[in-house]
């Protein structure tokens, strides 16, 4: 198999620029080692540095509420969801948006798009930027607002309180993703995905991709970030969801970039023609008042590529 150019997330067009695609490329490149012996007999490889014959792909799969206020919160779910609405503590490679019609939920966006990816953008294509803004925030976005001083700013207003386009958590990004793939597993091996984390930052994202590439490399093999490497939202479960009637809700989520088993914006917002809100809503006998409600029952998603015996 011939040595991997990495594409964008989701293989995203933004841009038809074969020297941004390089530049991704090479960015992302950066961030891996040729080879890290994480487990056993195996190695995490850079696929672009080190040629390997994938046998299989395999998503590794978590859910998108943070595991330590569920944990914090165990008894008291609605604290657990309340505390999920500030964008710090969305540490699951989720993050989202929640916009409200007279104080009831009316809309929210979620997105697994990466800083390093926008940063990048914004260096080479500061209009495409803009334009992206407009068509998915508001078209009220003016180039001062993203571009204070001349340099893009990733925590303006339409990107935090205004809006989101893609992560501000400190430890969302994919220099986080492919930096937690690379780590070593403890002299102590994990018994599952609780135990997994050899630091305090006790996220279920970073456990599972921990347990699951310690795992894999224990047996001998090469793993490798498939491509184009990103993190993904792959699926949505609103079965037991009922409009006020008591009826099961209708599909409601819209992707609005990347593609079904690898979304990286999605919405969902009830059709007006329905007659009422997403707040009017109930999960399990409760009403929708917080993001954070849905994002529990979305399967967020990395992937990887397993060769022969290293």
């Amino acid at each position: 198999m011939a040595l991997v150019r990495f594409s964008p997330p989701g293989d995203l067009a933004d841009v038809h620029d074969d020297d941004f695609r390089a530049a991704w490329h090479e960015l992302v490149s950066d961030l891996i080692a040729e080879a890290t012996e994480v487990s056993g007999r195996g190695a995490y490889i850079n696929p672009a540095l080190r040629d390997v014959r994938p046998e299989h792909e395999r998503a590794i799969t978590w859910t998108g509420l943070s595991r330590p206020l569920l944990t914090e919160h165990r008894d008291d779910r609605r604290a657990a969801y309340e505390a999920a609405e500030d964008r710090g503590a969305q540490i699951e490679y989720l993050e989202w948006h929640v916009e409200r019609t007279d104080g009831k939920v009316s809309r929210v966006t979620f997105t697994t798009e990466t800083p390093e990816y926008w940063k990048l953008l914004a260096a080479r294509h500061p209009d495409v930027v803009l334009k992206l803004y407009r068509r998915f925030v508001s078209r009220r976005v003016t180039r001062k607002d993203l571009f204070p001083g001349g340099g893009y700013d990733p925590l303006n207003r339409w990107n935090t309180t205004d809006g989101i386009v893609h992560y501000v958590m400190p430890i969302n990004s994919m220099g986080d993703l492919l930096g937690v793939s690379q780590e070593l597993e403890p002299s102590q091996h994990a018994d599952d995905g609780l135990d997994a984390l050899p630091y305090s930052r006790a996220t279920g994202a970073d456990a599972r991709i921990n347990f699951d590439v310690w795992a894999m490399a224990r047996q001998g093999l090469l793993i490798a970030t498939a491509n184009p490497p990103g993190l993904y939202m792959v699926g949505w479960d609103d079965s037991g969801w009922t409009k006020p009637d008591g009826t099961p809700v209708g599909d409601y989520w819209t992707i609005e970039r990347g593609r079904p088993g690898a979304a990286l914006r999605v919405t969902y917002r009830v059709p007006e023609g329905e007659g009422f809100l997403v707040g009017d809503i109930a999960i399990g006998g409760r009403p929708v008042e917080f993001g954070g409600q849905l994002a529990e029952h979305i399967t967020m998603s990395a992937h990887v590529v397993v060769g022969g015996a290293a």
